[in-house]
């Protein structure tokens, strides 16, 4: 590996690391009710996603055996 490659992977972090630092200076933990908020969300996200798969699974499966 060459040095200047070296060098540019290294900036390429530096750079990466600055830009996560000054997002995680910006943000704010939620509060209660936006994090009761966001878990309805996910919650109803996992549930959609899991139904229709059900409803996928069932259909061909009894296409498939008869």
């Amino acid at each position: 590996m060459a040095v200047k490659e070296k060098e540019s992977i290294i900036d390429y972090m530096k750079a990466t690391l600055h830009e996560w630092k000054l997002i995680l200076q910006r943000v704010e933990k939620p509060d209660k009710i936006e994090y009761i908020q966001a878990a309805k969300v996910i919650w109803l996200a996992i549930l959609l996603v899991g139904s229709v798969a059900y409803v996928i699974h069932f259909v061909a499966t009894s296409l498939l055996t008869g």
